[in-house]
Parts: structure tokens; sequence; C-alpha cells
């Protein structure tokens, strides 16, 4: 092994705090062979941060992208944050959608469904919303992309929160936001926030949400969402941002499926 490969995972393991302490570069190397004297909290952020090493081993090898290693650690971290999150976390939301076609909303109510979708190794965010009334019929939708480096959460959540900007911005009264993304729908229905980017997120689209009683997050699963799903992997192809309030040609047969 290089050292310029043993300093970077010298420094890893400083920034991870694993208890590592003096300068030989044969520590990381132990560390990640005797895994059994960490504690199990310790082996979960070194299992994860290898798949976060090898994110950077392919970020190198196809993009020839160099990731500092404060990166790889803090994307370790929240990754595992997340998950521990989804799994540990109190007062979440159990009721859960398992009807796997779109359903119309109640009269007079709005429903708005959000996706996200990741390109280019992750360095752009793309999210497409759709709102339907309760006859089903298209109202606005948006599209949008950003080149930002984030976690599938943190792009989940970002769509949700341009989605009730956009909903209060129409002067929409009662609206079901819905997302294929449990943990974001989680954390805004729970008492708690993560405490990264992710929950900074989740904390302004509560405050939005605090001042609209009509306004309420659920869960869908993924094959009802496809509608949104479409336009967010079209985000690309469009002006960013790129609202529109007639449907485009590419999604005509499957509103119709799903209005029938």
């Amino acid at each position: 092994m290089s050292s310029r490969a043993c300093i970077f995972l010298l420094m890893m393991h400083h920034q991870l705090g694993l208890g590592c302490h003096g300068t030989n570069i044969q520590i990381p190397i132990s560390m990640l062979i005797r895994v059994q004297r960490l504690s199990i909290s310790q082996v979960a952020l070194a299992a994860m941060t290898l798949w976060s090493l090898w994110k950077c081993r392919n970020s190198k090898l196809w993009d020839n992208v160099d990731t500092p290693s404060l990166v790889v650690c803090n994307r370790a971290r929240d990754t595992l944050y997340e998950w521990s999150y989804m799994q540990h976390a109190n007062n979440l939301v159990q009721e859960i959608t398992h009807d796997a076609l779109w359903e119309k909303p109640p009269l007079t109510v709005v429903k708005c469904n959000v996706e996200c979708a990741l390109f280019n190794n992750n360095s752009i965010m793309g999210y497409g919303l759709c709102f339907r009334d309760s006859m089903g019929h298209f109202l606005p939708g948006m599209s949008n992309y950003e080149f930002l480096r984030v976690t599938p959460s943190e792009a989940e959540a970002t769509g949700l929160l341009e989605a009730v900007k956009l909903a209060i911005a129409r002067g929409m009264q009662s609206v079901i936001f819905k997302s294929d993304c449990k943990i974001v729908v989680d954390a805004v229905n729970s008492s708690v926030n993560p405490h990264n980017e992710l929950g900074d997120i989740i904390f302004y689209c509560k405050q939005l949400l605090s001042l609209h009683a009509n306004f309420s997050v659920r869960f869908v699963r993924r094959q009802a969402n496809k509608v949104a799903h479409n336009i967010a992997r079209a985000s690309l192809s469009h002006p960013s941002p790129h609202i529109f309030f007639d449907v485009p040609s590419s999604l005509n047969t499957l509103l119709l499926n799903y209005m029938n």
C-alpha cells in the first residue's frame, strides 16, 4: 500500500474517532483486520465506511474525481445515521398504504406526488412534482435539478420542501403530499429530527406544514408514484426550474390508466 493511501486511511481513522493513536501507517490496516476489537457501533460505522470508500474508488476510476477523506467519512456517518433513524426513531407513523395504484384524493383535496432522481454519480439532484385534484385531473407539475452532492433521503426531502412551497405559492388549501421515501415521511411526521443535513431540511418542512393545518405528508409505494418518477427522470431535459400546466405527451397514457 502506498504511503499516500496509508495517510488517507489514517486521516479517515482519526475523523471517524475509532480510537487510533500514533502515526504508524499500519494502524488502519490493523483496524480493518482486527474488527473484533471494535464495539458494535464502531463495526457498523466501519462497514458503512467501506461502502463509502467503494464509492470513492468508483468516482476515481470512472469519473477521475478525487474524494477527500472528510467527505468519505461524513457520507458514511450520515448514511448510517439515516438508516439507524429509520430503524429506531420513536413516534414514527405506522400507517402505510399498500395499494400499488394511484388513488384519487377526497373531494376538494389536492394530491401531490413527489419523487427525486440522482445523476452523474450523485453529483446532480433532480426532483419531480405532480399535483392532481379529486377527479384525477392534472394540475401544476414541476421539475428541477441542482448541482448538489446529496444523499437520496436529502434529495427526497428537498423535493418535498419545494412541493410544499409551490402549494403555498399557488394558494392551495388542502393538500396530501405523497412520497415513496419512508425515511422522509417518518421524519416529517415524527416529534424528533435527525441531527444532520437531512434534519435541517425536515425542520424547514415541518415549519411550513405547521402553518397549514390541511397539509399532510404520507407514504406511497413506488408503484403508485410513477408519474412523479418520470418527471424527475426527465428533469435534466428542461430549464430549471420547469413549471408546466399541460400534461406532457410522455405521461398521457400513464395518467389515463391511473384515472381509470
